[in-house]
């Protein structure tokens, strides 16, 4: 079993460190909340795939907290529904499922073209811009993780433009647990990434052009994309993960 004291190369982080995406420079963060952020990158990134098992003390082992602020951010995940509690003081990372892929877009159909046409009204010109930027990137980027980063990063450029802030919250934790699926889609599915950027550019076109309705029907048809796509690749482990996984130290499969 992997030490988390022992000494590692700089080419090979650790998995709960790598998830971070950065390093641990910066202010100091609540213990809670930094753990949460690298097990929520960890799960949603697909670092810490579904079906596996966190354990309290695995964690804080390797992240060098206590156990109470692995405990709070487990809860914290549970509640937000990316994990499952059980009753031996641990957690379980939900694994990619069908109708938990419906249920999440169903609710997204319904919501993101309020916000998606609030945009088209009401868009600044700095938001306009900086979503023209981001799908720049999207267009550019070949890394399948890094891409549905960018992909967050654009729908919440978008809704948060329309000034809802209450909706935005609400969409901004579908989108989250929407995460995998775009990720697995984009890994899995070959065209699905230059698809979606041109699904993207729809989108911003009616949104500059302050055309609500178009805006309306771009999104849907956006919307559509990523539970088409999996209709058609049976969902699993996407095939370019690495099949280590997550440190054994920090996470054990069932």
């Amino acid at each position: 079993m992997h030490n988390p004291t022992e000494t590692r190369p700089a080419r090979d982080p650790s998995p709960m460190q790598a998830s971070t995406g950065q390093a641990s420079t910066g202010p100091a963060r609540p213990a809670r909340h930094r753990v949460k952020l690298i097990l929520h990158r960890g799960i949603v990134t697909g670092t810490i795939p579904g079906g596996t098992r966190l354990v309290q003390s695995s964690i804080a082992e390797e992240l060098a907290v206590s156990t109470r602020p692995v405990r709070d951010a487990l809860r914290e995940l549970a509640a937000e529904g990316f994990v499952r509690l059980d009753d031996r003081g641990g957690a379980v990372v939900r694994e990619l499922c069908r109708s938990e892929l419906q249920d999440i877009y169903e609710i997204r159909m319904m919501l993101e073209p309020v916000a998606t046409a609030r945009a088209a009204t009401l868009a600044s010109t700095a938001s306009v811009l900086q979503a023209v930027e981001l799908l720049a990137a999207m267009e550019s980027e070949t890394d399948g993780m890094q891409w549905a980063e960018y992909n967050s990063r654009f729908h919440n450029a978008i809704e948060q433009a329309g000034g809802n802030l209450r909706l935005f919250a609400i969409l901004e934790n579908l989108r989250e647990l929407s995460a995998r699926y775009i990720t697995h889609a984009i890994l899995t599915v070959p065209d699905r990434a230059e698809r979606a950027n041109a699904e993207h550019a729809e989108i911003l076109r009616a949104v500059i052009a302050r055309d609500p309705e178009a805006a309306v029907n771009a999104v849907l048809r956006h919307l559509d994309g990523t539970p088409r796509a999996l209709d058609i690749h049976p969902m699993g482990a996407p095939r370019d993960r690495d099949p280590a996984g997550p440190s054994r130290a920090a996470a054990q499969m069932p």
